[in-house]
């Protein structure tokens, strides 16, 4: 079984992108979860066995500093919701 997700938001201009790609197999799992800004990946992780599973960095627009959080859920079907500045622009997850 596999499963590949990904999510798109725009702000201010820039575009944030979250990629999933998880394969679990009877010999193995293997994960791996993404997160850019304009095509170039701030952050990155391996560890999404944890049902909160989380990327972050900080989106630099001018002067502005925005916080970007990224959050994963769900068992079989990937859940994720892309937070900035603490509220919701995108994603399937509540």
């Amino acid at each position: 079984m596999q499963q590949e997700k990904i999510v798109r938001a725009m702000f201010m201009g820039h575009e944030i992108v979250v990629h999933n790609f998880w394969r679990a197999t009877r010999d193995e799992f293997a994960s791996e979860a993404t997160l850019a800004f304009n095509g170039a990946i701030v952050d990155r992780t391996r560890e999404l066995s944890s049902r909160k599973a989380r990327l972050s960095a900080t989106l630099i627009d001018g002067d502005r500093r925005h916080a970007v959080e990224v959050i994963f859920g769900g068992r079989f079907i990937m859940r994720i919701k892309i937070l900035i500045d603490g509220k919701k622009v995108a994603g399937n997850l509540r």
